[in-house]
This record gives structure tokens, C-alpha cells and sequence, in this order.
């Protein structure tokens, strides 16, 4: 069963050398994640603040059966230091939490693991949508949040790790309240290669209008996407910063009654032909106020078979901060 306030349950590092385990006691929870379980506060606080996230019972069933479920978190922990190091906008797992101190069978005894707290920032989501999140956001810094978004995106799929975000939707990346910092949360849920290729871990799920197309057929069948894929979600999360700041905050797939994820896989981009698919003259007008460059990077990805690298993105954004 999922342990509630109140409860104590032991966290570590997984270094052998030394006792490493530390115990905490669970304070009152933050929310659900994503129907794969709870975070709780941590006691005795600390800096940085920590959190939990304690699996469900369907996952934790999922851990204890599935060594390879159970190995990715594993992986994750064991090198928590070193991805803060190299992918530091990240919340890495930072411990493993145990039910029980020094188990015999880490696998059995897994709970969940804890994490950096994020304090004070704001989901992108919000960002785009919510008009109070908005008093502060200038074009240029709009400019900055997207190059930031990015590289960030580019670092990831550079890492040795080739780490694919895959869930990259508006609600697991964060945006500090001094709009200097894009960070992004769910890592447990990454796809990448591990101990040169000898692991590879799948995708554990995405959200609905924050698909590539073709991304639900290949997980059904491999379980597993390319770095393409979040290279087509960056632009859709790229296109609605940049029309948020025109007035305009919408999906690039927003037509009329069908779903956008219909619009997704038959790369029906609106925009590109608003004969078609008409759309109300303001968003029309915000769309034409951008630079033909973006205009053209856009429908290049939204169009196209292949969509524009996180990397390009960089350069395309970094020439149009400059003529702000």
C-alpha cells in the first residue's frame, strides 16, 4: 500500500562503500502524478527542498515483477549527481526510497524516489494561458524562454544517454517566477540508452495534442520513440509561446471541431492553408506578424516528414531574438 503523512521510510544513494541511508518522514502530499502515484513533502526539511514521489500500486506491482521497470529508476539514482552535472535544468531522482532499511531485494522493497522541489515556478501551460502569469513576459523574453527551451531539448537528445522526453507537454516543463530558467520534471518517465546500449528503457505514456505523428502506432509497437518526435512537440510548444505573445495563445492544431491529434497525424497544419481550414482573422493576423523565417520553420515541421532539429531551432530563434 502507498504510505501516507506521517509515515517514515529510508532513502539512498545506492553507494556501497558506506551507510548511505537516510530516513525521512512523509509530509502532507503535493497532488498525484499523472495517475502513476503521490508526491509528499519530506521531513526533516532541507536544502534544497526535497519531495517524494511514491508509486502506486499498480506500478509498484510493475517494479516488483518488471526488473527492467525497476532498472530504469535504478539507473536514474545511481547517477543523479552526474546528469545534475551534465543535464542540470532536470529533476533528477536524487534517492531511492526503500520500505525498509539495507533491503535484501532492492527490487521488492522500492517505493518511489525523491527529488529537488521546485519552488515558485510556473507551468508553462500556465504561462501561455493564464493572462496573471503574463505581467512580466516581454517578446524579448518570450525569445529567451524558446532559445532556452531549445538547447535544452538539443542537450538531451546529445546526451550519451540519448534521452528522449517523450511526455514533453506544457505541464511537465516549469518556468521560473524570474523567467530566467526552464526546468523539466517526470525524468522517471524518459526514454534512453543506458551502460553503452546493454539497457534500453521504453516510454511510460503522452499527452493528448503533444504527439509526432505516428507516435502512438510506435509505441504500441516498440514502446519506444526517436528524438524526432520530441523535435515535432518542442515546435508545437515553441509556436504557442510565440503567438501567446501576440495575443494569440493557441494550439497550431486547433481547427474547428477535430480533434488535434487527427490534425497531427495527417500533418493538417491550418495555418498552412486557412482556405481549408479557416480560422479566426486575429490568430491569422498573429501568425502573419511573425518573420517569414519562423513562418517558413514552422510549416517545414508541421508539414513536413522530418521536423526541424531542437539544435536548428537554436539558431532560427536566436536570429529573430536579435531583431527584436
Amino acid at each position: 500500500m502507498l504510505l501516507g503523512p506521517g509515515d517514515c521510510a529510508w532513502g539512498a544513494r545506492l553507494h556501497p562503500q558506506k551507510d548511505d541511508y537516510f530516513k525521512f518522514t512523509l509530509g502532507e502530499p503535493m497532488g498525484t502524478v499523472g495517475g502513476a502515484g503521490a508526491v509528499y513533502q519530506l521531513m526533516p526539511r532541507s536544502t534544497p527542498p526535497l519531495v517524494a514521489k511514491l508509486y502506486n500500486d499498480k506500478v509498484l506491482q510493475l517494479i516488483k515483477s518488471d526488473r527492467k521497470y525497476a532498472q530504469r529508476i535504478i539507473a536514474l539514482a545511481f547517477h543523479g549527481n552526474e546528469l545534475s552535472k551534465s543535464l542540470p535544468f532536470a529533476t533528477w531522482p536524487r534517492r531511492l526510497i526503500f520500505s525498509e532499511k539495507n533491503p535484501k531485494d532492492a527490487q521488492q522493497a522500492l517505493l518511489g524516489f525523491s527529488m529537488e522541489r521546485l519552488v515558485g515556478t510556473t507551468s508553462l501551460i500556465d504561462l501561455i494561458t493564464q493572462n496573471n502569469t503574463r505581467l512580466k513576459v516581454t517578446p524579448d523574453r518570450t525569445a529567451f524562454l524558446c532559445i532556452t527551451l531549445a538547447d535544452q531539448v538539443a542537450r538531451m537528445h546529445r546526451h550519451p544517454w540519448t534521452f528522449v522526453f517523450g511526455d514533453l507537454s506544457p505541464n511537465n516543463v516549469h518556468i521560473s517566477a524570474d523567467l530566467t530558467q526552464v526546468r523539466f520534471i517526470d525524468t522517471d518517465g524518459f526514454q534512453f540508452d543506458y551502460n553503452n546500449g546493454q539497457y534500453s528503457f521504453r516510454l511510460s505514456g503522452l499527452t493528448s495534442g503533444f504527439k509526432a505523428p505516428g507516435s502512438d502506432a510506435a509505441l504500441l509497437k516498440s514502446g519506444r520513440l526517436t528524438t524526432t518526435h520530441d523535435d515535432f512537440v518542442l515546435a508545437i510548444l515553441l509556436f504557442m509561446l510565440l503567438m501567446a505573445d501576440k495575443g494569440m495563445p493557441i494550439h497550431p492544431f486547433q481547427s474547428g471541431d477535430t480533434p488535434e491529434d487527427v490534425r497531427i497525424d495527417k500533418r493538417q497544419f491550418p495555418l498552412s492553408d486557412t482556405q481549408q481550414f479557416p480560422l479566426p482573422k486575429p490568430v491569422i493576423d498573429a501568425w502573419n506578424s511573425l518573420p517569414q523565417d519562423l513562418r517558413t520553420t514552422f510549416t517545414r515541421t508541421f508539414t513536413g516528414p522530418t521536423p526541424v532539429k531542437a539544435s536548428e531551432w537554436v539558431v532560427v530563434l536566436s536570429n529573430y531574438r536579435r531583431c527584436l
